[in-house]
C-alpha cells in the first residue's frame, strides 16, 4: 500500500491548524506540522489533531518543509 505523507509548514496556525488537517482525505497516512516559531498554540492544537509535530527554528518556509522531508526520509 502506499504511503501517503502530507507536510504542513506553519507559523501562528493556531486558529486554522486543525481544520486544514480534519479535512484532508482519510487516505493520508501521516499528518506532519513543522512548527516554524509559533509563539501561538498551533503545537497543541496540530498534536490534538492528530498531527505528528516537528519544529523547526530556522525561519522559513523551506527550512520547514526540509525539515519535514528529512523526517520523512528517515522513516524509510
Amino acid at each position: 500500500m502506499t504511503q501517503i505523507n502530507v507536510i504542513i509548514p506553519a507559523f501562528n496556525e493556531a486558529d486554522s491548524i486543525a481544520h486544514v488537517i480534519n479535512e484532508l482525505p482519510k487516505t493520508v497516512s501521516e499528518v506532519i506540522v513543522v512548527n516554524n516559531n509559533s509563539s501561538d498554540h498551533t503545537v497543541r492544537n496540530a498534536e490534538a489533531a492528530g498531527a505528528t509535530v516537528l519544529t523547526e527554528t530556522r525561519k522559513g518556509y523551506g527550512y520547514a518543509c526540509l525539515k519535514g522531508l528529512d523526517y520523512v526520509a528517515s522513516k524509510s
